[in-house]
């Protein structure tokens, strides 16, 4: 239950951003442009969002799901994720479609593909160590 809801809450924070939350303090708002107007910032802050969720996901799904299966729906979801965060931007700030949602979708997708991979690479040793355990033990 405490996995759902830390997904729940990591989507809401990913969906509505906390820009638009600080924008109610001049000074806050000026501080928090000055710290993430940086494409490269920017580019850090949706890998790192997109690859929590994958890894949030991926964790909720995993024995749910037979793994290679697992993946794929986690890479749809982080995709539906990408698609509902640009789609609320565009219609909040009235902007057009244009190259950076593209270019944003994309680092999210890369961002989910890391978190995804991390994700099974950590399962990969945990279960090779399980199975060395035992290995041992007899």
């Amino acid at each position: 239950m405490k996995r759902i809801l830390v997904l729940f809450i990591w989507v809401a924070g990913i969906l509505f951003p906390m820009g638009w939350f600080i924008q109610v303090s001049p000074v806050g708002y000026r501080l928090f442009n000055n710290l993430f107007s940086p494409q490269w910032m920017h580019v850090a802050m949706h890998t790192f969002l997109f690859a929590v969720l994958a890894a949030l996901l991926m964790l909720n799904l995993y024995g749910r799901l037979a793994a290679h299966r697992a993946g794929w729906v986690v890479l749809a979801l982080v995709f539906t994720a990408a698609l509902l965060q640009e789609g609320i931007q565009l219609l909040s700030e009235q902007r057009v479609l244009h190259g950076d949602t593209f270019f944003d979708i994309g680092v999210d997708m890369m961002g989910g593909v890391l978190g995804l991979l991390t994700i099974l690479g950590f399962r990969k040793v945990a279960e090779e160590r399980v199975g060395r355990s035992l290995v041992q033990k007899k």
